[in-house]
């Protein structure tokens, strides 16, 4: 079974006395934010204070922070730079954007500004503990005891550094060491749930599996929700044979997050032990679902498919894990005892030929050309960022673990203020406004890519109102637009395409009318590719794609009209953009949306669609500095997508 270890936490403490505190309200809500870990209301506060006061520090600083803990890294290195270079003196945002640098594996300079940091002030502690954490990283195991030590001699109870330090020694072969700063942490902290878990931690690798489940407990009792302790006392109730128990942990594991593939995992291994094979493969099946490129899921599955009798699903998990990885011979071999003679014989051939290959790279023959190690860990490894299976599905970009799609294209709907969801959902536009002056806001339309609340008892009256006023007059423009409008809401998209149809066929220049048609038809065509389910599943490097079924000329011909109205109706543009990643121009799209942001930096789903798209491209840098972005401007969605590529490889 796969065992968890723990990993290396920074020392992030709460900073007082460290300048003068504005008392402006906004900062102190964006602290208060920040401390209730409300880190995307935090962005807002000190966004307004930057737009108004952008000579300030703190609020790039506290902005760094929110992002920093929203893994929004390189956009926590802008901020914190702008912070230094407003005061050069600030020496938790050089301490701060050291932590950054180092999430970034940039150790360098990691190491480089906590320097600079201790040059200004040589008794924080904690600066000293993230500097030993940094040179852990490099090698530098010297550097990093004269580290802590120098952080415990400050602050005798700061207790990240005892448990890194005790990390450190364990990764190095001093367990006696590593023993000796947790108890030191317990004796010091004996609420820390942390403390208790990484004992027990040190006392399974001895073996000492009582030791260590009392340990867990303890830590339970202080946190009962610390996933971590859970999977680590469900490995130590399976190697003291007590399999109850250890599913029970893995199953509270899934109570607390769904999404934890390890917990899936591991209970689907003990379940397999234990002859629970259909229990098995359905924890297998959760695993795909959050990693769909997994060589040992698809292997495991179909092993267990085997015990269950089903030899044709076997035989495409052997299948797909060959796929996924084409030196993978035991996979051979076990698709070679479910396959016929001649299939089973060309299966062992090539096992054998791969076994050869294998044996004369060993010996040092550099033409063996066996895809070895890397490719093969980043295959098998559950959290591996970089491990990600890329599509361009309706508008849908997918990842290893979950569907990321594109915000959504925008569309003139009708407002009800009561019924807007909270945040920012619509953006000031000069021909709504022009049309809702004219209608004095009754009714009054918006423009967003967020659907209101609208009941169907609500929908029903208005639209038999304005068919009702449309009987009198049928060339009634602004009934057709609402009424059309009510019937796109409802997704009955051919009679939103006729009313609105009928508006642009007698007044070509009805900007409106012609950009809800478009709407109205890419609409329709997702709602019909999601039935008939025509989109293709494309796989990360290869060469062709095959083509869409859907023709968006006319979608793209009503965009261009309204482009030709207003060029610079963003709106249009943006939505242009979708509709060429629906069609799989990707470099196309990207610069439809450079062009949005050109002309109004302040909409957040062209940095997001943007950025989707340069994960796709693998230009992470780039993708990072676009969600990040995102974010800053409200779109919180933006860091979900951060936290899962934010410390991926690319350019």
């Amino acid at each position: 079974m796969r065992k968890i270890g723990y990993t290396l936490a920074f020392c992030l403490v709460y900073l007082t006395g460290a300048a003068q505190w504005n008392t402006d309200h906004m900062l102190r809500s964006g602290r208060s934010a920040l401390f209730l870990d409300d880190y995307v209301s935090a962005i807002e506060n000190f966004n307004h204070i930057i737009r108004v006061k952008p000579y300030l520090s703190e609020p790039y600083f506290f902005r760094g922070l929110a992002k920093l803990n929203l893994d929004d890294f390189e956009g926590a290195i802008l901020d914190f730079s702008e912070a230094v270079a407003l005061d050069p003196n600030y020496l938790h945002a050089y301490a701060y954007r050291g932590v950054a640098y180092h999430h970034l594996k940039r150790y360098e300079e990691a190491i480089r500004d906590y320097n600079t940091a201790i040059s200004i002030n040589p008794t924080e502690a904690y600066v000293y503990a993230n500097r030993a954490i940094t040179e852990s990283e490099t090698g530098d195991h010297a550097a990093a005891e004269r580290d802590y030590a120098k952080a415990l001699i400050i602050d005798k109870k700061l207790l990240a550094a005892y448990l890194n330090r005790a990390i450190a020694r364990e990764e190095r072969g001093d367990r006696t060491g590593a023993l000796a700063d947790c108890n030191e942490a317990i004796e010091l902290h004996a609420f820390s749930d942390d403390a208790y878990g990484l004992r027990g931690y040190l006392k399974f690798q001895d073996k000492q599996y009582p030791g260590a489940i009392e340990d867990y407990n303890r830590a339970l009792k202080l946190n009962p929700l610390n996933k971590r302790v859970l999977m680590s006392r469900a490995i130590a109730w399976y190697e003291m044979l007590k399999f109850p128990e250890a599913l029970a942990d893995y199953t509270r594991v899934l109570e607390i997050d769904s999404t934890y593939s390890h917990a899936y995992y591991n209970r689907a291994l003990l379940r397999a032990e234990i002859g629970e094979y259909n229990s098995a493969i359905s924890d297998l099946n959760e695993v795909l679902k959050l990693n769909q490129d997994n060589i040992l899921v698809y292997f495991n599955r179909g092993l267990l498919k085997l015990e269950t009798g089903d030899r044709d699903g076997a035989c495409d998990d052997f299948s797909e894990s060959i796929a996924l990885y084409p030196d993978f011979v035991n996979a051979y071999l076990a698709r070679a005892s479910v396959s016929d003679h001649g299939a089973a014989t060309r299966d062992r051939e090539k096992a054998a030929e791969i076994m050869e290959r294998y044996r004369r790279m060993k010996e040092g023959d550099r033409n063996a050309l066996v895809d070895t190690t890397e490719n093969f860990r980043r295959l098998v490894d559950f959290n591996a960022r970089t491990d990600r299976v890329k599509e361009v599905i309706n508008g849908r970009l997918q990842d290893k673990n979950a569907i990321i799609e594109l915000q959504d294209e925008f569309v003139v709907q009708y407002l009800d203020i009561d019924t807007l969801r909270k945040g920012r959902v619509q953006y000031f536009n000069k021909h709504l406004m022009a049309y809702n002056q004219e209608h004095n806001y009754q009714p009054a339309v918006t423009i967003s890519n967020k659907r209101p609340l609208l009941p169907d008892e609500f929908l029903d009256t208005r639209i038999a109102l304005l068919s009702a006023r449309l009987r009198e007059n049928k060339e009634d423009a602004d009934a057709l637009l609402l009424r059309g409008g009510f019937y796109l809401h409802r997704g009955e998209y051919t009679r939103a395409i006729d009313d609105f149809k009928a508006i642009a066929d007698r007044q070509p220049d009805h900007l409106l009318a012609r950009f809800n048609l478009a709407n109205a038809r890419v609409q329709m065509y997702d709602y019909i590719e999601s039935i008939e389910a025509r989109a293709p599943r494309v796989r990360f490097g290869e060469q062709q794609q095959q083509q869409r079924a859907v023709d968006y000329s006319l979608v793209i011909d009503d965009y261009e009209r309204c482009l030709a109205l207003d060029p610079a109706f963003v709106f249009a543009t943006f939505n242009l953009a979708n509709v060429r990643v629906k069609a799989g121009q990707i470099d196309q799209a990207i610069l439809l949306y450079t062009r949005v942001i050109e002309q109004d930096k302040e909409i957040a789903e062209a940095y997001y669609n943007r950025g989707l798209l340069y994960i796709y491209k693998g230009q992470r840098s780039l993708a990072v500095a676009d969600l990040g972005k995102a974010g800053e401007l409200g779109l919180t969605d933006a860091y979900s997508v951060i936290k899962r590529h934010g410390n991926a490889t690319g350019n």
